[in-house]
């Protein structure tokens, strides 16, 4: 969840949203009008109750209600898996949400409005609110979000929680990971390897960490000698975690799947995934701390065996798949946002995002080049 908001010169809110290939303006306040008229008709919202925006990220607008509640609206589909129909994105939520209801992994839903309604064109969920700020990578934060992933890997052993089929659909399961993490990987890299202004030295290091990957592809049979799926979060973001002095909380699923593990440890210790939070690279023996304290604290000597090896089969994908999907994105990004720099505060820094990227890329594939040359069970 990212909290970007940003004003024009009329002092009225606006978001510029990205839907698959078209983009459209999005005024908050009339969405905060519309959205305060619906939810006082269902005396979800008294006269004199303040509705606060919050916050609002890719696919969500955040309002806060009173009682410690939030209401996050779905306005956008920056997941191609939800073709453009947002409704869906609070479906997939609503789902998970449902399935992990008394877990306290998260938040806990309270509300919802999956279908768009003749006073509202757009769904909903209601929530509570979980005190907290953003993970930092410090040694505590990194022992509390171990500790809340390995909570949820161990959920389908807990008789509450072993019906992963509920999940489906919309959850996706993901049977064969690497294979289909390569194939997103490669295609994700594509629009990069036929730019016309393309580094030639990027295009080198994308053939490169691919073919490398390539030769683990053979690994794959292993996870299915160590059997173990779950729900997998699979976006560990910094902003998506909202930690406090209790514990780590997971938000924001859109990109959750139900399959192996270390699709979580992966991405959590992607180096994409971490030089989000200003540029940072964490030091080797922070991760492996983090490893540490995940098998610790799954209290099993035999679940945590399994968890090494599926780390050390699939850990590295997610990394991969990443790298690619940010060379690409460059490519999309310029046709989205160039263009928009010197009248959008919002488009100037992701623009500028985007420039950094390019600048820590080689550092960046030489981690996942690392990842992908550590020995296999």
């Amino acid at each position: 969840m990212g909290i970007h908001i940003n004003y024009n010169t009329q002092s009225h809110l606006w978001i510029r949203l990205k839907v698959l290939s078209s983009s459209t303006l999005l005024n908050l306040g009339q969405l905060q009008q519309a959205l305060r008229s619906h939810l006082q008709r269902r005396h979800l919202l008294g006269d004199g109750d303040l509705l606060d925006l919050l916050a609002h990220g890719e696919a969500n607008v955040i309002f806060r209600l009173p009682g410690d509640r939030l209401v996050r609206v779905a306005v956008n589909t920056p997941n191609q898996r939800f073709g453009g129909d947002f409704s869906r994105v609070t479906e997939f939520e609503w789902t998970i949400l449902r399935y992990l209801q008394g877990s306290g992994l998260g938040h806990e839903l309270l509300g919802a409005q999956i279908h768009p309604s003749d006073d509202l064109p757009y769904t909903y969920l209601i929530t509570n609110y979980i005190p907290g700020g953003p993970m930092d990578y410090s040694r505590s934060h990194l022992a509390q979000c171990a500790a809340t992933l390995a909570r949820l890997h161990r959920l389908p052993l807990q008789p509450d929680y072993q019906q992963l089929e509920s999940l489906e659909p919309p959850v996706q399961r993901v049977s064969q990971p690497l294979t289909l993490f390569f194939q997103e990987a490669r295609d994700y890299a594509q629009p990069y390897l036929d730019f016309t202004e393309a580094d030639p030295d990027i295009v080198h290091m994308l053939e490169a960490v691919l073919a490398k990957a390539e030769t683990r592809l053979a690994a794959e049979p292993l996870l299915a000698e160590y059997p173990h799926v779950c729900l997998v979060h699979s976006d560990h973001t910094y902003e998506n975690w909202v930690v406090n002095d209790q514990q780590a909380s997971l938000v924001d699923w859109e990109w959750a799947e139900i399959g192996s593990p270390a699709g979580d440890l992966g991405h959590f210790l992607s180096p994409v995934t971490i030089r989000r939070y200003h540029g940072y690279q964490m030091p080797a023996e922070d991760k492996q701390f983090f490893l540490n304290a995940y098998y610790d604290a799954l209290g099993d000597a035999a679940l945590a065996h399994k968890m090494k090896v599926h780390f050390a089969v699939f850990g590295a994908f997610p990394a991969l798949r990443s790298l690619c999907w940010t060379a690409g994105y460059w490519v999309t990004a310029r046709r989205w946002y160039a263009g928009s720099v010197e009248e959008s505060a919002s488009a100037a820094a992701r623009m500028a995002r985007l420039q950094e990227s390019q600048r820590l890329f080689p550092q960046m594939w030489a981690e996942v080049m690392a990842l992908l040359e550590e020995p296999l069970p």
